[in-house]
């Protein structure tokens, strides 16, 4: 049996390096970007390269370590590693957004479960795979990683101090979209960045505003609305640039970098958005490239409120 979980290991070894090759293409070409611009740094590259070399690493210390080892526990880890490279990959033949979102659910679950009993494994005198203790190992460290990342949204601050002396400037204030209401009206929440992105235009902290935001069929879209109501309040429609056709906070990064960031080689962007929503706007933004600041909304939510959405923006 030695050879043949020394075999098992290995392929499961390549196969994490493969996964790991895998999710960052996807990562890149999901913003259409080239692999040449990938970065270390950037925490989703960071988090892969961690997370796939321990999968790596735990095997290698299972090939070398002593113990009788089943194989059907060796048989069960080759399935879970098989099936998450099958989910990602799948997630690379299909279309559809929800379906690719369960399949990349899966792929991740897999893994984590896959390295937690890799991990005990290594660790056991036994050498046994107790799987339902494992996976629920598994969804402990998930879960405090959730609860992590939940905090840091829930806590982020945002750069309006930095902004507050009037001395520092932007090359565009960016508004993200939110819902419009019956009759072309801005929900609550949208009003809310329309407002900051006024004041910040008429603060002077930018020069001019890019509006972003798509909508359904037969209404306006949210850019439009916007646009819409900041001449209202006296903004010069020149000073005014729509991006109307995106339905996330990806697309919408997405566009601004082609559209303007780069073409007019800009140095740093201002965004408005919700407190809650920045981090996650952050962490796009560093991933493209792009120097940004944030200042939050003075959107007025209860602390449950604001709870829910941080949980919505750590599934984001």
């Amino acid at each position: 049996m030695t050879k043949g979980k020394n075999l098992i290991l290995v392929i499961i070894m390549v196969s994490a390096v493969f996964s790991g090759y895998l999710l960052t293409y996807i990562r890149y070409s999901n913003q259409n970007l080239l692999m040449e611009n990938f970065r270390i740094v950037h925490t989703g590259n960071l988090i892969s390269v961690v997370f796939f070399s321990l999968i790596a690493l735990f095997s290698l210390v299972n090939i070398f370590s002593d113990g009788k080892y089943s194989t059907s526990g060796m048989i069960s880890l080759l399935v879970v590693s098989a099936g998450g490279i099958v989910s990602i990959a799948l997630s690379m033949l299909i279309s559809g957004k929800d379906t690719k979102v369960i399949l990349y659910m899966i792929f991740f679950v897999l893994n984590g479960y896959l390295l937690v009993m890799l991990a005990v494994l290594a660790f056991s005198r036994s050498k046994k795979i107790h799987y339902f203790s494992n996976f629920g190992l598994f969804l402990l460290l998930a879960f405090a990683g959730f609860l992590i990342i939940m905090y840091m949204s829930y806590n982020f601050t945002d750069d309006s101090k930095s902004y507050s002396g009037g001395n520092k400037k932007a090359d565009a204030g960016v508004i993200l979209g939110a819902a419009v209401w019956g009759g072309n009206r801005p929900s609550p929440v949208l009003r809310e960045r329309i407002n900051k992105g006024f004041e910040i235009y008429e603060k002077k902290y930018v020069p001019k505003l890019i509006l972003t935001g798509g909508g359904s069929p037969n209404e306006m879209t949210e850019a439009e609305v916007q646009r819409n109501e900041l001449i209202k309040y006296g903004v010069e429609p020149k000073n005014l640039m729509v991006e109307d056709k995106s339905n996330s906070t990806f697309e919408q990064i997405q566009f601004i970098r082609d559209k303007y960031y780069k073409r007019f080689n800009y140095s740093r962007i201002l965004i408005i958005s919700d407190n809650f929503h920045l981090f996650r706007s952050l962490q796009i933004c560093l991933f493209n490239n792009m120097k940004a600041d944030f200042i939050a909304t003075d959107t007025p939510l209860s602390a449950e409120t604001v709870i829910n959405y941080s949980i919505k923006e750590s599934f984001a």
